[in-house]
């Protein structure tokens, strides 16, 4: 159609779903919940989620959990039959959803899929995964460096892909949605004229608040709206989406 189309962009893990996926999954398969757990604290620390999450998916491999029963587990990974809906319905109507997430394109396909959204999604970017010898592996999506004054973990800067993806086209609007510190590069991303979907008192909610504090030339071009559930997100998503495509 001749309408520009609206660039719905969407963090994953409590964002589109309400768990973590890298963690629920090792919750769920490890025999060692505990040590696994303190052991992608200390990675996270050291900003290397990915790499700690590829070593989860080696000791999982080693303790004889199959990629299959990591696709179940996956599998049964809810979305809240609101969002589901927006995205089922806007997705065929001039709104073009992208996943931006920092956990693995496996994960993501997978949840989407049992969800029945892997056609309303048209695009994941997010650190890729692949199977070798039965194990998952985990990858960095962003090999080099970002650059200044990006803030974002080594294995990808939010805010890069975001200024890619509004270079594609002349999107008649721009929506973020997202809830932790890893939005934070992608919320600033956001034009004039966009709106930041923030979870409510998360780390993307404080972050933006310390920035709009403090205002000068780093502020924040995007208006921003809180969202505490995901129904509350689907609400905010279908007003602020049909607003420009009406």
């Amino acid at each position: 159609s001749s309408i520009m189309p609206v660039l719905v962009v969407l963090d994953f893990d409590f964002t589109v779903i309400d768990v973590n996926s890298d963690t629920f999954v090792v919750e769920k398969l490890s025999t060692e919940t505990a040590q696994a757990m303190q052991r992608l604290k200390e990675a996270s620390k050291e900003n290397q989620w990915t790499a700690g999450m590829d070593r989860e998916m080696a000791c999982l491999h080693q303790r004889g959990v199959s990629i299959d029963q990591i696709e179940s587990c996956l599998a049964s990974v809810p979305i809240e039959p609101a969002l589901k809906g927006v995205l089922t319905d806007l997705s065929s109507k001039d709104v073009e959803f992208r996943v931006l997430s920092d956990a693995n394109t496996m994960f993501i396909e997978v949840i989407l899929k049992a969800n029945g959204l892997d056609q309303a999604v048209s695009r994941i970017v997010t650190n890729p995964s692949s199977v070798s010898d039965g194990r998952l592996r985990v990858s960095p999506y962003h090999t080099t460096p970002h650059p200044p004054p990006s803030t974002s973990p080594p294995n990808l800067c939010k805010g890069r892909v975001m200024r890619e993806w509004l270079q594609e086209k002349d999107w008649s609007n721009v929506i973020y949605c997202g809830d932790g510190g890893g939005d934070f590069e992608g919320a600033l991303a956001v034009p004039a004229g966009g709106t930041v979907c923030a979870r409510k008192d998360w780390s993307l909610h404080k972050k933006l608040q310390q920035r709009m504090a403090e205002g000068g030339a780093q502020g924040l071009a995007a208006s921003v709206e809180l969202w505490q559930t995901q129904a509350e997100l689907a609400a905010r998503i279908s007003a602020r989406a049909r607003a420009r495509t009406a």
